[in-house]
């Protein structure tokens, strides 16, 4: 049964009318703006004289008319001082609740620094048909911001397929912002990943009344996203990662959890620590025990990847606010800044959410993300849309059932940031048309001769306006060679796979773009004479041959070493797939802190994986269907690996297939 939303404070609203106070007349507001797939308003406020705010001056106040069947952000921006005595109140249909007052302007702009522009929080208002906000008439060009959104059937399918963060889980799973935002454009976040780690989580909450379905926070987190990106200017959403009530995470700030985001959640802390925020308004609600879950496998997650005990404290100065102070590694918003956040409810059981992440991280369990769809090219058209977030000029089109001439794909691609889908063999699908629209493509290069892509996919694509060409020789050794033509090699190796057993080779395209190294394919007994002229033109000083001897005879080695003397030529195999790709990662990688993960019976989500492993300059691994293999594990201690991303729907990997070990 749905549970009741009730009132709901944070980020989002849907207004149409806005009415002063004092008067008998409904003044229309501007009209909506559509921003990408979300309703924008922005709306003066007006001088009410006959109205007194609670210090006794007079207000700027205005009265939203609102949509209470859809998610509603609203908040306030202004010029002049921080100080402005925000509060609203909501109807409910029946009559006005109490006013509530809001937490004291924060900067806007990309590096919240204060220039005399500020803003409210953001508040999300679900069930209500009116709210009414006031500032000090102190304020000059006041307005207040809404942004519609509304929950989708994708929404719905989103959080029923994924399960919550909570210590339930084999693995902390947290969602992508893909999983999200649905159909919108975000932005790139401008804030930069820096080298260094963080010092610790800071602890936030939204403001957000308890009363929410599951399926409203996809939506939710969208307004929050519009609201902190667009209005408050901050360029993307303020925190790294939120949690809801249910005990679900969500990735927030892009630039990929693994890495040090600098963020935008409290002032001069954003470079050094972790912003993390639930969805709650925990100033008057209690905090439910799935969301106290989430939040403490969250930060021990996030506090093992920067090398933090919960138990340390850190002397830290804050130069924007001026002072110096011992901090714990885990600490609340109001430990660092004049605010109420993450509100008092929550604040009083920081003792047991310490002791809780101190638990988890002593059991060091590794993220899990999901790019899935219900095919294959529905998985090549995610992965190419998480790895090229800033689009992607040239995308490589291969075949999706015959993977033979897709294995070198993805080192060539990784050069200049171009992205890989996949085709059927006379038509295109429509998940790819859908992908090349939205990473801006221009140039579409076709891999294979026409019995692996037709003519006919050249022909739709260039009615699409897309420039064409094809990468094809007269076999599939001949196409592999032909590829290794189209970039020039700064590295000195070469890898070298089957062309007819190709489980042992599907790590090796990660391998080979992290080493700058193209890939050749060999026959199981014999050097292909167009690859052997290949080989000896590029003269490598080192030939990594993948696979055991089932895969690639012994006598391909010594061929391979009579053509280059001078040459390392080393055989990189195991007992089966799985061992294989932990070995090729250990060859490659001195560490990483993300890996892509694809299933050992679905070789084509691996070849596409490439190009997102190669964006996160991490290792490809085979899995089982549900958990990991014990070399595979060693990999991941060894590397330092605490992120899986699975490619491929849950028909091929579970989830626990990034963090069980078999």
């Amino acid at each position: 049964m749905r549970p009741s939303r009730g009132l709901v404070l944070s980020a989002l609203a849907a207004a149409s009318l806005l009415v002063p106070l004092t008067s008998g007349t409904v003044a229309v507001a501007d009209e909506p703006r559509s921003v990408d797939g979300a309703e924008h308003r922005s709306t003066d406020l007006e001088p009410v004289r006959s109205a007194t705010s609670t210090d006794g001056q007079d207000v700027l106040r205005g009265t939203l008319a609102l949509d209470p069947r859809e998610v509603t952000v609203i908040g306030m921006r202004w010029t002049g001082e921080p100080e402005a005595g925000a509060r609203m109140r909501l109807h409910d249909g029946k009559e006005w609740g109490d006013w509530t007052s809001l937490e004291k302007g924060v900067a806007t702009g990309p590096d919240m620094q204060a220039t005399g522009e500020w803003g409210t929080e953001a508040s999300i208002v679900l069930d209500a048909d009116q709210v009414q906000v006031e500032l000090s008439s102190q304020t000059q060009d006041a307005s207040v911001e809404t942004w519609t959104t509304q929950v989708t059937a994708q929404d719905v399918a989103q959080v029923e397929s994924m399960p919550t963060a909570d210590a339930a889980s084999e693995g902390v799973i947290i969602g992508r912002r893909a999983d999200w935002a649905g159909d919108m454009d975000l932005i790139p976040s401008s804030g930069p990943v820096l080298d260094r780690p963080k010092l610790g989580v800071t602890i936030h909450h939204t403001a957000t009344d308890a009363y929410y379905a599951p399926e409203d926070v996809p939506a939710m987190l969208r307004a929050v996203y519009n609201y902190h990106a667009r209005t408050l200017d901050w360029r993307d959403v303020g925190y790294n990662a939120l949690v809801d009530r249910y005990g679900r995470a969500w990735e927030g700030r892009s630039g990929g959890l693994e890495g040090n985001v600098q963020g935008a959640h409290s002032y001069g802390m954003n470079a050094d620590w972790f912003g993390l925020s639930s969805l709650g308004n925990h100033e008057i609600s209690p905090v439910p025990a799935a969301e106290l879950g989430a939040l403490s496998v969250t930060s021990a997650w996030v506090l093992n990847q920067h090398d933090v005990e919960v138990t340390d404290t850190v002397t830290y100065t804050n130069d924007y606010l001026g002072w110096t102070r011992q901090l714990p590694a885990l600490h609340g918003h109001r430990d660092v800044y004049a605010t109420s956040c993450p509100g008092w409810q929550l604040y009083q059981l920081f003792g047991t959410l310490r002791a809780q992440v101190g638990a988890q991280q002593a059991q060091d369990r590794s993220a899990v993300q999901r790019i899935g769809g219900e095919n294959r090219y529905a998985v090549a058209a995610g992965l190419a849309q998480e790895a090229a977030v800033h689009g992607a000029r040239t995308a490589y089109l291969t075949q999706g059932t015959e993977i033979a001439d897709a294995l070198g794909v993805g080192p060539v691609a990784s050069r200049d940031d171009s992205s890989v889908l996949l085709t059927r063999t006379e038509a295109l699908p429509s998940q790819t048309l859908a992908a090349l629209e939205e990473l801006g493509t221009e140039e579409v290069v076709v891999v294979g001769g026409e019995t692996a892509v037709s003519g006919q996919v050249e022909t739709t694509l260039r009615r699409q306006g897309y420039a064409v060409r094809r990468v094809a020789g007269a076999n599939r050794y001949d196409t592999a060679v032909q590829l290794s033509h189209e970039q020039e090699w700064s590295g000195d190796t070469v890898y070298l796979a089957s062309g007819s057993n190709l489980a042992d080779a599907l790590g090796g395209g990660a391998a080979a773009a992290h080493t700058e190294a193209p890939m050749l394919l060999t026959q199981p007994t014999t050097l292909p004479s167009v690859t052997a002229e290949r080989l000896a033109e590029l003269a490598p000083s080192r030939v990594v041959v993948l696979g055991g001897t089932g895969a690639v005879d012994d006598a391909v080695l010594r061929q391979a070493q009579r053509l280059l003397p001078a040459a390392s030529v080393e055989r990189i195999g195991g007992s089966n797939r799985y061992t294989t790709s932990a070995l090729i990662a250990e060859d490659a990688f001195e560490e990483a802190s993300s890996a892509v993960v694809a299933a050992g019976t679905a070789p084509v989500d691996a070849v596409a994986g490439t190009q997102l492993a190669a964006d996160r300059s991490a290792p490809l691994l085979l899995t089982r269907q549900s958990c990991r293999t014990s070399s595979v594990d060693e990999v991941y201690d060894s590397l330092g690996i605490g992120l899986s991303r699975l490619a491929g729907g849950s028909g091929v990997l579970a989830w626990d297939a990034g963090a069980r070990t078999c």
